[in-house]
C-alpha cells in the first residue's frame, strides 16, 4: 500500500506536535503503566503563575487585557498563548469573558509558585538578597528547579509557610514525608 507524500507529511506534522507537547515516561508498579505529563515552556509558566495570582490571591477576574498589561504584550499575543494553554488542558478560555485555570492548570501554577517562593526564601535568608531582587532572580530560575532541590530547601528552612513577600508557600506531600526522622541539618 502506497502512502502519498502529502499524507505522510501531514501525519508527521501531527506526530511532532504531540511529541513536543507530551513527555511519555514509564513507571513500574507491578504492571507497566504509561504516564503522560504535559510540558510547559518558561513563558507558559509565567502566564500560569500570573493567572493563578490574579484569580486566587487577588480574587479578580482574569481577562486578556489584564494579562496583556501585566506581561507587556499585545492582547492578540495573549489570546494566542491562552489558546495554547487551553489546548493543553491548563485553562478554559472564553473570548470576551476571560480565563479560568483548570484543575491541571491550578496544580501546575501552584507547583511553579512553590518553587519560586522557596527560591526567594533561600536567596533572602542565605544569600541576604533584598526581597525584590530575590523575586526577580527566582523568576528566572523557578521553571528549572527540580522538585528534589525545592524540597531540600524547604526541609532546610523547616517547611516555611510564607515567603519573604509574605505569600503562602504551598506544602508538598513528598517533602514532608521525606523529612520525618530526617533532621540532618537546618539553615539559620
Amino acid at each position: 500500500m502506497a502512502i502519498s507524500s502529502g499524507l505522510l507529511s501531514c501525519a508527521l506534522q501531527e506526530l511532532s506536535k504531540s511529541f513536543f507537547r507530551v513527555d511519555l515516561s514509564f513507571s513500574f508498579f507491578g504492571d507497566v503503566a504509561l504516564k503522560a505529563e504535559t510540558r510547559i515552556t518558561v513563558n507558559e509558566g509565567k502566564y500560569l503563575k500570573l493567572i493563578y495570582r490574579k484569580q486566587h490571591e487577588e480574587l479578580s477576574r482574569v481577562r486578556t487585557t489584564v494579562v496583556a498589561k501585566s506581561v507587556r504584550v499585545r492582547p492578540a499575543t495573549v489570546t494566542e498563548m491562552l489558546q495554547n494553554l487551553a489546548e493543553k488542558g491548563l485553562l478554559r478560555y472564553t473570548r470576551y469573558r476571560g480565563v479560568r485555570l483548570t484543575e491541571k492548570g491550578f496544580a501546575e501554577a501552584r507547583k511553579l509558585l512553590r518553587k519560586h517562593r522557596l527560591l526567594e526564601t533561600l536567596f533572602v535568608r542565605f544569600l541576604d538578597y533584598d526581597v525584590q531582587k530575590a523575586c526577580d532572580e527566582a523568576s528566572k530560575l523557578d521553571h528549572y528547579a527540580s522538585e528534589d532541590l525545592v524540597n531540600t530547601i524547604c526541609r532546610a528552612y523547616g517547611h516555611p509557610e510564607a515567603c519573604p513577600c509574605n505569600k503562602t508557600i504551598f506544602s508538598h506531600e513528598g517533602c514532608k514525608e521525606n523529612s520525618q526522622g530526617e533532621a540532618r541539618w537546618k539553615v539559620i
